[in-house]
């Protein structure tokens, strides 16, 4: 079996304040675990949770590209210029950083909590902050299949170090993963029900990291199966 690591929903750190829960994949804040360092360049994959008009406000602490998911409920991104935008279910916003900018995560509901994904990659070449407009994708229109979300990038800009693709499957829907470059390294988090990803049984909220793999084979074991899956490039 090819190299990896899977990383356990229940043994993800946890921090919770009055306003938000927090679930942790890799080392993050003031978590820390020997066995929880960053993969490659993905530094951080915080599954969190926000309260009823709460207003989350985050610091970056490196020059890093930040993929904002929306898992339950909309939410409002406002960036250091008081810019704001809305990120609905069906999209990802992604925006890059340089070190010590700020912004505010809000939840627009007076009545629950919302739940969204922040996934942090590290690229130090990032030299100016530049907010993407959000890129949509369609699981219905495109069910049992892995959408590729890549939004356009100014031609002034380099190429975005990773690939993102998120898609829900059937139960015993199958589908198969290939790697632009074996150098390239993977990167999978299940968002909900369970899945089988090359002989690797996965539940939800589980990650799981592969190296030097040409392919990945994705078996999804129960109805409206859904996981995202990133591809770190070598660069």
């Amino acid at each position: 079996m090819e190299p990896g690591k899977i990383f356990l929903s229940e043994q993800r750190g946890i921090e919770e304040s009055e306003i938000s829960k927090t679930s942790m994949t890799f080392n993050s804040n003031e978590y820390f675990d020997e066995h929880k360092e960053p993969f490659r360049n993905l530094t951080a994959l915080n599954d969190q949770l926000l309260v009823p008009w709460g207003k989350l406000e985050v610091s970056v602490k490196e020059a890093s590209h930040l993929l904002l998911i929306p898992i339950t409920g909309d939410l409002f991104y406002q960036g250091e210029n008081k810019d704001t935008r809305e990120v609905n279910i069906g999209e990802v916003k992604i925006n890059s950083f340089v070190a010590g900018s700020k912004f505010n995560i809000h939840n627009p509901y007076g009545w629950d909590f919302i739940n969204f994904l922040q996934i942090w990659i590290k690229d130090e070449s990032i030299i100016e902050n530049q907010s993407l407009n959000p890129a949509a994708f369609n699981m219905n229109e495109n069910f049992n299949h892995l959408i590729p979300v890549l939004p356009t990038i100014a031609a002034s800009q380099k190429t975005l170090p990773f690939a993102l693709s998120i898609g829900q499957f059937g139960g015993r829907s199958e589908t198969i993963y290939n790697l632009k470059d074996k150098k390239n390294a993977f990167f999978t988090f299940i968002i909900a029900g369970a899945f089988e990803i090359n002989g690797r049984l996965m539940h939800p909220r589980d990650g799981l990291a592969l190296w030097d793999i040409n392919s990945i084979e994705i078996e999804a074991l129960s109805p409206e199966a859904t996981l995202l899956c990133l591809e770190l490039f070598a660069w």
